[in-house]
């Protein structure tokens, strides 16, 4: 039995009727209702994630509903399918395959970011910190509320091969790097993958992979 907000779909799907709140706000959120041997879903997810979920299928020559269950058949006991479905995105994005189909505002990076099991960040242009998650907090040791809206140099470097700046003046795709933090009482260091991201509204947002 799936959970509230779970989706699965094999043979159909269909949107909900409405996609705006109270208030006749447009709302991100885009409801689907979905069906798999003959039981039927209810799956909420940002716009924006349908879209990068049916350019993933399309590149893949599957229908959605196929992508959707063979992501699924990957969930581990009550393992939520939405958030599931989110870190699948951010995968293909950190493999450099999705970057242009996941024009995603950083709100929506963010909630994805929480949920992946490798430790990960969410820079701006200026390497000031919008995310981090659990997984990155466990492995540098450094509280959120130290790394948050700080400048990244306040506590890590990155050693990339080009410059940071010049990650969106090219074609967008994922670079190595290495990640060194000196905390009081230790220091950190690891590979790392740099994916840019262009955000719906033309932000420029980068996504730091740790390979702990």
């Amino acid at each position: 039995m799936a959970g509230e907000g779970d989706v699965l779909s094999e043979m159909h799907s269909e949107s909900a009727p409405s996609t705006r709140g109270p208030s006749g706000v447009a709302s991100p959120w885009e409801q689907r209702i979905l069906q798999l041997d003959g039981k039927r879903y209810s799956l909420r997810l940002e716009r924006e994630f349908w879209a990068a979920l049916e350019a993933i299928a399309a590149r893949r020559k599957l229908r959605l509903n196929r992508l959707v269950a063979e992501i699924a058949s990957h969930r581990s006991g009550e393992s939520n399918l939405s958030s599931l479905l989110r870190v699948f995105c951010l995968g293909e994005m950190e493999r450099g395959t999705a970057g242009r189909s996941l024009a995603l505002d950083s709100a929506a990076i963010a909630v994805a970011l929480e949920a992946a099991p490798a430790p990960g960040l969410l820079l701006d242009a200026d390497q000031l910190v919008l995310a981090a998650n659990n997984a990155f907090l466990h492995w540098s040791g450094v509280k959120r509320a130290l790394l948050l809206r700080q400048k990244l140099a306040a506590h890590f470097h990155l050693q990339c091969a080009s410059s940071f700046e010049g990650l969106w003046s090219r074609p967008l795709r994922e670079e190595e790097t290495r990640i060194i933090g000196s905390m009081p009482d230790r220091a950190v260091t690891a590979d790392a993958r740099l994916v840019p991201v262009l955000s719906a509204r033309g932000r420029r947002l980068c996504v730091v992979w740790v390979i702990a």
